[in-house]
C-alpha cells in the first residue's frame, strides 16, 4: 500500500520501524508496571496506627508498656516473608494493626491445576501469607487488628471473612463520645467450649488460692499467710504480668484475677456470621457485640433493622462476632513447655490507639483537645497485655526462676503496610519491600530476570555501531546469515582493524610502536600471503570472499 510516494509496507518492514515499535512497547510495559506498583502501594491517607509515632491514633503507649515490662520491640518494614528467619517463633508476637496499603501483585506459579495465579490477594502476597502461616505453625502468635483495610486475604487463610460494613450498637456505645465507639462483650474469653481455661493462663494460675500466682510463688502448692507479696521484693519481678497489680481501697497492692474485659472499639466492623467462629476448626469467639447491635449493610449510617421497603435495604441485626482466636489445638489446651501457635483477629484496627488505650492521659488532653468529651474507663490495656503474656509465657516452664520474666521475648510490629509520615519514608519502605520480595519469591525473581533481560535487549536494539568500533580478540558474527543481519560487519576495513589489533596484541606492541613498524616488518609478522594481500590491497570484496578472509583471520595466530 502506498500513500503518495511512500510505500507503507516497506516503511513498516524497515529495521528502524521495528526498533521504534519495540522501544515503544518496552517503555509502555515499564510505565504500566511502575504505575501498578505505585498505585497499589501508595494510597492517599493519613498515617496512623504506627507503634513508633505518638499521635492520638498511634500505638506508642502500648509499645512503651511492653518496653517497661522488658519486652524487646521491633518492626517489620519490608515484608513478613522475613518471619521465616526467626529462630524461636514461640518467643515472639507478630502484630498487624491496620493494613493501609495493598500489596504489589505479580503472577506466580501455584503448583496446582491453575498453574499460574495472575493476581495476589489483597494486603499480602501469597508468599507472605504462607510465611505467616508457617510462623504460626512453628509456635508464633499472630494478632491482626483491622476493619476495612487490606487484611482480608490474611483472614481468609484462617477461614475468616470480614463483613465490610460498620457495626453500630443502640445500647452498648460510649455515651460520653458518639455512636462510633462501641463496647465489645469479652466476658471470660478463656472459656472456649464450656471449659474455663483461664486457670492455665500464666497470670491467673493460683493452685493454692493464696492470691499469689504460681509463677511468682515460691510454694505454689502451699498457701502463704502473711508477709509481703513476692512481687514487692527485688527477688521476684512480675514481668509480663505486672499489669495485674492494682491498689485497693486501703492502699494495699493486690492481684487482679478478673478475666472479664470491657473493651472499647472505634468504628468497628464484624465478621461474617457464616465465616466466624467454628469450634470444630479451633476458632473461638473471643468477643461479640450485644443483641442490640446491627451491621449497616446499606451503608447509610442509620439503623434500618427489620425495615425493608421503598427500595431501602434492611440492616443485619446482631449479635456479631468481633474477635476470634484460633489455636493449633482444641480448646487452646497447651502444656507448659510446648509450642502452640495461635492467631487472634479483631475487627477494629484502632483498639490499641493511644486515645483509647491510654485513656487517663487522653482525658488530661495529652493527645489533643477532646472538645469537652470524656474517654471512658476501659480494659483494653489489660486485655491486650493478657494476650501478650499468654503468648510469650505459656511454653515457658512454670518452675523456672522468675517465670514471668520478659527476657528474650519480642513483639514485632508490622509497619510494612503503614503509610509513612514522609515521602522518603514511603520510598525507603518500598525499596526495602521490593528487595526482600524479589529475593524470597522465585516467581518474582523470574520476572525480575525477564525485566532485566528486556532492558538489556532494549539497549542492544537502540545501540548504533560507531564507526571506530571493532572486535579485537575474535569475530563471532560472521557468516552468510549473520553478515546480512549485522550489515556493518561486512565492511572490509573493520575486518582489517581486527586483524591488525590481533597482530599488535600478539607481539606485545604499543600503538605507537606498532604504527612505526616498516611495511616489510609488518608483513613478516602477519606471515599469511592471503592476509598480507588483504591488508595492503585496497579493493572491494564480495560477501563470500570476505567470509573466507574472516575465517583465515579467526585461525590466524593459533598453533
Amino acid at each position: 500500500m502506498r500513500i503518495g510516494s511512500v510505500d507503507v509496507g516497506t516503511v513498516l518492514k524497515s529495521r528502524k520501524t521495528r526498533r521504534a515499535g519495540l522501544m515503544v512497547a518496552f517503555y509502555a510495559v515499564l510505565a504500566l508496571l511502575l504505575y501498578s506498583i505505585v498505585g497499589s502501594y501508595l494510597v492517599p491517607s493519613d498515617p496512623h496506627l504506627s507503634a513508633y509515632d505518638d499521635d492520638w491514633d498511634d500505638l506508642s503507649a502500648f509499645r512503651a508498656d511492653l518496653k517497661d515490662m522488658g519486652v524487646d520491640t521491633t518492626s517489620m518494614i519490608s515484608s513478613p516473608v522475613l518471619l521465616g528467619e526467626i529462630e524461636n517463633p514461640e518467643d515472639t508476637v507478630f502484630m498487624v494493626t491496620g493494613v493501609e496499603q495493598d500489596t504489589i501483585s505479580l503472577p506466580r506459579f501455584t503448583g496446582d491445576v491453575e498453574v499460574v495465579e495472575w493476581r495476589e490477594s489483597e494486603g499480602y502476597t501469597t508468599t507472605e501469607i504462607q510465611a505467616i502461616l508457617q510462623y504460626v505453625a512453628s509456635g508464633g502468635t499472630l494478632i491482626v487488628m483491622d476493619d476495612f483495610g487490606f487484611s482480608a486475604g490474611l483472614a481468609e487463610a484462617f477461614e475468616l471473612g470480614y463483613s465490610g460494613h460498620q457495626l453500630y450498637d443502640e445500647e452498648a456505645w460510649a455515651r460520653g463520645l458518639d455512636y462510633n465507639y462501641v463496647w465489645m462483650n469479652a466476658s471470660n474469653p478463656y472459656d472456649y467450649t464450656g471449659v474455663d481455661k483461664s486457670g492455665s493462663h500464666p497470670c491467673f494460675s493460683d493452685a493454692d488460692n493464696d492470691g499469689i500466682i504460681d509463677r511468682l510463688d515460691s510454694l505454689p502448692n502451699s498457701p502463704v499467710n502473711g508477709g509481703d507479696a513476692p512481687w514487692m521484693t527485688p527477688t521476684w519481678e512480675p514481668g509480663l504480668c505486672s499489669h495485674h497489680i492494682e491498689t485497693d481501697e486501703t492502699g494495699a497492692q493486690v492481684w487482679n484475677f478478673s478475666t472479664n474485659y470491657s473493651v472499647l472499639l472505634n468504628t468497628p466492623s464484624a465478621f461474617d456470621k457464616q465465616e466466624a467462629e467454628d469450634n470444630s476448626e479451633n476458632r473461638y469467639a473471643w468477643g461479640s457485640s450485644s443483641q442490640d447491635s446491627y451491621l449497616d449493610t446499606n451503608d447509610d449510617g442509620q439503623g434500618d433493622v427489620g425495615f425493608e421497603g421503598g427500595g431501602i435495604e434492611s440492616d443485619e441485626p446482631g449479635p456479631f462476632t468481633m474477635a476470634v482466636k484460633w489455636c493449633a489445638s482444641k480448646d487452646c489446651a497447651e502444656n507448659p513447655g510446648e509450642k502452640m501457635g495461635r492467631a487472634i483477629f479483631v475487627t477494629d484496627g484502632s483498639v490499641l490507639m493511644n486515645a483509647i488505650y491510654d485513656w487517663e492521659e487522653t482525658n488530661q488532653e495529652t493527645y489533643g483537645d477532646l472538645n469537652g468529651k470524656i474517654m471512658p474507663d476501659n480494659d483494653n490495656r489489660r486485655w491486650i497485655l493478657d494476650i501478650i503474656a499468654e503468648s510469650l509465657l505459656m511454653h515457658t516452664a512454670a518452675d523456672e526462676f522468675n517465670g514471668t520474666s520478659a527476657s528474650g521475648k519480642q513483639v514485632i510490629f508490622d509497619e510494612s503496610r503503614h503509610q509513612q509520615t514522609s515521602a522518603m519514608g514511603d520510598t525507603y519502605n518500598l525499596i526495602y519491600y521490593i528487595l526482600v520480595y524479589f529475593t524470597n519469591d522465585w516467581m518474582a525473581m523470574l520476572f525480575l530476570f525477564l525485566a532485566l533481560f528486556i532492558a538489556f535487549e532494549a539497549v542492544i536494539i537502540k545501540k548504533v555501531d560507531p564507526e571506530p568500533w571493532r572486535h579485537v580478540f575474535s569475530i563471532i558474527y560472521y557468516g552468510f546469515g549473520d553478515a546480512r543481519r549485522y550489515g556493518y560487519y561486512g565492511r572490509a576495513n573493520k575486518v582489517k582493524q581486527v586483524l591488525l589489533s590481533r597482530v599488535r596484541n600478539l607481539n606485545s606492541l604499543t600503538r605507537d610502536e606498532f604504527d612505526a613498524l616498516p611495511a616489510r616488518e609488518l608483513q613478516k609478522m602477519i606471515g599469511d600471503p592471503v592476509l598480507i594481500k588483504f591488508v595492503f590491497e585496497d579493493r572491494n570484496y564480495s560477501l563470500e570472499q570476505l567470509v573466507a578472509v574472516v575465517k583465515r583471520v579467526k585461525m590466524w595466530g593459533r598453533k
